[in-house]
């Protein structure tokens, strides 16, 4: 298996460097790590009111080529639509509607 490194480069242009990275059998496991890892650090931002910005995550090698760049915009966009993954947890999430002394929630 190969080692591949994921580098977070934040809006102004710093580099956060992976020194250990991963071993995954190809670069196609390793582009759906970076869209997970993108995923939390976009999570974590909106959850504790910070701007989205243009981060990314770079995939490299150990020759410290970059191979592939994972963008904010990859992760919330496809076809010009908002994307949904496969493992979206709030699809679990209770659906139902909520009526408080007779009034819609803006649940609803």
């Amino acid at each position: 298996m190969a080692r591949y490194f994921f580098h977070v480069r934040s809006a102004d242009d710093l580099v956060s460097c992976d020194r250990e990275g991963q071993e995954l059998p190809h670069l196609e496991a390793a582009r759906a790590e970076a869209v997970n890892s993108n995923r939390e650090m976009l999570g974590e931002r909106l959850l504790h009111g910070g701007a989205l910005g243009p981060r990314q995550v770079e995939i490299a090698d150990e020759s410290g080529k970059v191979l592939a760049t994972i963008t904010a915009e990859d992760v919330l966009m496809q076809n010009g639509q908002f994307r949904a993954f496969p493992d979206d947890v709030t699809k679990s999430a209770p659906t139902a509607q909520i009526i408080s002394a007779g009034k819609k929630t803006a649940a609803e």
